[in-house]
């Protein structure tokens, strides 16, 4: 339910499984609202395996742009520093020259969800295991032990529809209608300092008064905060409220009220968008209710910062789909649906904790200015504690350490840190990306179900490919002879998920490869 970037997500990947999905939508067309503008590197990879980051990419800004972030008194004011980001181009660059392990296959692309989505439905429609259906609002829903009833409205006709099915996936938002109908709450908090929020979407070609202090992709000047969307003439202004009913009756003339916030003449060409919103973090107090589970905001509600919240959302859509799919193919057991909410509800705290934390060099600088701190010493603090939209440990490195479908081992966990990715293969984790000798990168041998890497070819995966296959595992047989990537993955054999995260691994395959094969297909020890 919801055919948003995370249910579309959600979609292909059950598709790609070979399993056949409804996805139905209250709305018409695909959204005006330019509710994210970045999908992150771990997120490309997953797009990439679905066929789908090409057409992203094209759809989104150039490579050639770069992605500094400006910050400022205010355009009518004096700039403070800038946080340096790469294009595309040179992350790709960076990417190639740094083949260690420690960088994603894909960078990450800016792209505004108003140009990723009609990317995404494309995709979807062409798909005939998608069965998209809009104009259906949610109403509620009954479950029993063979599957879910959904009872939906179509919103022009007012006529009762009801959709039967072995589970539901809500990706339908914050306000989730899903989430209230299978009985799961909420927990979080409001963002102090910062009790409302008023959003203009426009068109303006002055670039002379929107650079002023040099070319951006974000631009923060504390009361307010500009995006650029496509490096031309599309633009975001997002201004901070005072009080929380400061935009209960919004600005009347919103080219005016941005000009005055900015304190420019800048021109205005159409104002496209305006809304209102309310800063806050939220997250369910469990992802998962028999057989309905929840992914994107349905399931945690982030600030801005950081764009975590789509992008931790696309991640519980694989999450969520490749599990539903083994079951409904027969090789998952029940441990799946338990493993959802261990491993993607603690990746969603993180994440929302994250950016709260990337929130706070906000508010610190702030306050800062407010108290007439010099402008180098605000710039010292925040090239001190940058790192939005750089945590690559928070956005590759995540590991699924309390998984009941993982073969976890003993001994000392290698360090992690929001800052950088450590390259390795601990059971839970993403493996690390690196180029085969054939200039190929090792994530493309990957298949959609699970992988079974192996760097000796010597017989030695017989046994669990056999228990596999007894089990009825799809497993790849992927041999990989390359003395400097296995260096780097650690051991000889490494059995992958679907969703690339490391299940087991081993030198050998151990006594008991049948118990391993239950494990990770969630059917017990």
């Amino acid at each position: 339910m919801g055919a948003g970037p995370v249910g579309m997500v959600a979609a292909l990947v059950l598709a790609r499984h070979g399993v056949p999905c409804v996805l139905a939508d209250q709305g018409f067309e695909t959204s005006d609202h330019p509710k994210l503008d970045y999908v992150n590197a771990r997120s490309m990879e997953f797009l990439r395996h679905l066929g789908v980051a090409g057409d992203v990419r094209a759809a989104g800004v150039g490579p050639e742009h770069p992605a500094d972030v400006i910050w400022s008194t205010g355009h009518a004011g004096e700039p403070i520093t800038t946080w340096e980001l790469p294009s595309v181009a040179e992350e790709c660059r960076r990417i190639a020259e740094h083949d260690d392990g420690t960088r994603p296959v894909e960078p990450g692309q800016r792209i505004s969800q108003i140009e990723l989505e009609p990317v995404l439905r494309a995709h979807c429609r062409r798909e005939p295991l998608i069965d998209l259906r809009r104009g259906l609002r949610f109403d509620t829903l009954t479950q029993d032990g063979d599957g879910v009833t959904s009872h939906l409205v179509d919103v022009m006709s007012d006529d009762q529809v009801q959709v039967r099915s072995r589970y539901v996936i809500g990706c339908d938002g914050a306000s989730s209608r899903v989430r209230a109908a299978a009985g799961i709450g909420l927990e979080g908090f409001d963002v102090p300092g910062l009790p409302s929020a008023f959003m203009v979407h426009f068109k303006s070609r002055d670039l002379a008064t929107l650079h002023r202090h040099g070319r951006f992709w974000h631009y923060f000047a504390f009361r307010y905060v500009v995006l650029a969307q496509d490096e031309a003439d599309t633009w975001t202004v997002h201004v901070n409220g005072m009080d929380p009913g400061e935009f209960d009756t919004p600005p009347a003339d919103p080219a005016g009220f941005v000009r005055d916030i900015t304190r420019t003449d800048l021109r205005i060409d159409k104002v496209l968008l305006t809304s209102r919103w309310r800063p806050d973090f939220m997250i369910a107090d469990r992802y998962r209710a028999g057989r309905v589970l929840l992914a994107g905001d349905a399931a945690h509600r982030m600030f801005p910062t950081g764009a975590y919240g789509m992008n931790t959302g696309v991640g519980d859509a694989v999450g969520a789909a490749w599990k539903v799919a083994a079951l409904v193919r027969g090789f998952g057991g029940p441990g799946l649906l338990d493993a959802y909410d261990a491993e993607r509800r603690p990746v969603g705290l993180r994440n929302m904790h994250t950016s709260h934390r990337h929130l706070g060099v906000h508010l610190r600088a702030g306050a800062l200015l407010r108290d007439g701190a010099p402008l180098a010493a605000i710039a010292s603090t925040l090239q001190a504690e940058r790192g939005e939209n750089e945590y690559t440990g928070v956005e590759l490195g995540y590991r699924y350490a309390d998984s009941p479908v993982v073969c976890h081992e003993e001994g000392p966990e290698p360090p992690w840190s929001p800052h950088a990715y450590t390259p390795t293969t601990w059971p839970g984790g993403r493996p690390p990306s690196l180029l085969l000798d054939d200039g190929t990168p090792i994530f493309d041998r990957f298949a959609a179900a699970f992988t079974l890497v192996d760097f000796v070819g010597d017989g030695r995966a017989v046994p669990l490919l056999a228990a596999a296959a007894a089990q009825r595992l799809p497993v790849r047989h992927a041999v990989v002879r390359d003395a400097r990537v296995r260096e780097v993955w650690e051991r000889d054999l490494v059995l992958l998920r679907p969703d690339h995260h490391v299940a087991w691994r081993g030198n050998a395959t151990g006594a008991d490869p049948a118990a391993v094969v239950r494990r990770v297909r969630g059917a017990g020890r």
